[in-house]
């Protein structure tokens, strides 16, 4: 009786601490990226992926039929009960492989408090690619360590081969999950691989119906490897680096001193994921790139914390609490002050609502280095029907296509901002071409804040 009341309370604590972090997630400031509504309600308008939308990740959630606007999540509101759905989903497997792993409930539990800590710390308030992923790759993850019938491993490649539509750089996790796989039983790793082709054959297929094998190898890789390469990738700076360590470091402590006592295989497959899925911050090291290995390190975190001795655990667990009451502070000081969802604020709504003053709804209209989502907002379609995210390292390759639309296809309206930058790049300035005709064809009629509201002189 007593061991029946211990797993009610444990089950009520596991529900408990999602319910936290659910509700501290709703109180922190929000970021959907842009590109998750734009790019589907271009799809859905008809353009066409890597023809006329330029982009270099595979199409995931925001180009294939099945993407966020399809799926009737239209609104910033409906985004973030997606972002706590998928937060609340990744809770209950980081619960499911804690427990092939601890063997008990209560240790399980405390990775899910961790998680409950850091998740929000790194940039777990912003919604894109990268929140999803953590949920396919623990899901293969899963898989592989249940072993219950013959189709796990199975499940486990259709798993991580739907991470791989979300994100190209799956493919490293994808190859030392293999190499694992065939060291220890090839008949699993020919399973795993038949897995896996379900999601790539359903990706052959769409590229192939769309006829844009060209300029799907363009954008997602040939881009990917040259230009972006040498202008878009983002380093991290030391600050950063300590943030990442304090939480990762332990993981690795983990995995170094398994490597001395003698590994398990849970503790393999627990290191392999979480060494391939760090490379999500390898070409940009944002914050949001470390949420796929997050779950896989705070297991690993807890893991190290069991092979320490009752008096060193101690000691660390308080100057860990110090250290991370000092970096966690400032944090939800800030996450909590800002009142707003980003690109969706008072600004936009503003903006919108000049835009329509000057153009009807399917109009051409231009969004020049500020707001990328404004055809989603306002219910129109860039100039010519092809449309990339104005990044420097995006516009050196596709400058001249953006402006023969402009050219083609004049726009009622033209929203310009100036001053709009990333990493120190004027945006305005990296289109030195577009900047003329615009500034020729075009003047000011009103601004909202900082950008311009412009229209044919």
């Amino acid at each position: 009786m007593i061991k029946g009341k211990n797993v009610i309370y444990r089950i009520n604590g596991f529900i408990v601490l999602i319910g936290i972090h659910l509700y501290v997630l709703k109180k922190l400031v929000f970021f959907p990226y842009p590109e998750l509504f734009v790019y589907s309600y271009l799809t859905k308008q008809g353009l066409i992926p890597y023809k006329q939308i330029f982009d270099q990740h595979f199409p995931g959630i925001m180009f294939f039929p099945i993407n966020m606007i399809s799926l009737g999540i239209d609104t910033p509101q409906e985004a973030r009960l997606l972002q706590l759905g998928v937060v609340a989903v990744t809770h209950i497997l980081i619960f499911s492989i804690s427990k092939k792993i601890f063997k008990t409930n209560f240790y399980s539990l405390i990775p899910n408090l961790l998680y409950l800590v850091w998740q929000p710390f790194f940039e777990g308030y912003v919604l894109w690619i990268d929140s999803f992923i953590a949920m396919f790759l623990l899901l293969a993850c899963y898989f592989l360590l249940r072993k219950k019938n013959a189709n796990d491993i199975l499940y486990s490649g259709i798993f991580l081969g739907i991470a791989l539509l979300f994100k190209q750089v799956v493919v490293l996790l994808l190859i030392l999950i293999a190499m694992f796989l065939v060291v220890k039983k090839k008949s699993a790793f020919i399973k795993f691989l038949l897995g896996l082709s379900v999601p790539l054959i359903l990706l052959v297929l769409w590229v192939t119906n769309l006829g844009i094998w060209s300029d799907f190898i363009y954008w997602t890789f040939t881009f990917n490897v040259t230009t972006f390469a040498q202008m878009g990738r983002k380093y991290p700076v030391l600050h950063d680096i300590l943030k990442f360590a304090w939480v990762l470091g332990p993981a690795f402590l983990a995995v170094f001193a398994k490597l001395r006592r003698g590994f398990i295989e849970g503790h393999i497959l627990l290191s392999i994921f979480l060494v391939g899925s760090l490379a999500f911050a390898y070409a940009r090291a944002d914050f949001i790139h470390i949420q796929p290995a997050l779950p896989f390190a705070i297991i690993m975190f807890v893991l190290f914390l069991s092979l320490l001795s009752k008096k060193l655990l101690l000691a660390y667990l308080t100057i860990y609490f110090i250290g991370s009451v000092y970096l966690l502070v400032p944090f939800y000081r800030w996450a909590t002050a800002q009142d707003n969802v980003f690109y969706f604020g008072e600004t936009e709504v503003r903006i919108v609502k000049e835009v329509r003053k000057y153009s009807d709804e399917d109009d051409s209209v231009f969004a020049f280095g500020t707001t990328p989502h404004l055809y989603f907002l306002t219910d129109t379609l860039p100039p010519g029907r092809v449309f990339v995210f104005q990044f420097p390292w995006f516009m050196k390759v596709a400058e001249g296509k953006i402006l023969q639309g402009i050219m083609d296809d004049p726009p009622k309206v033209v929203v310009r901002d100036i001053n709009a930058s990333v990493q120190g790049m004027n945006l305005v300035e990296n289109m030195p071409e577009i900047s003329r005709y615009i500034d020729n064809h075009y003047v000011v009629r009103g601004k909202v804040d900082d950008t311009e509201i412009m229209v044919p002189n």
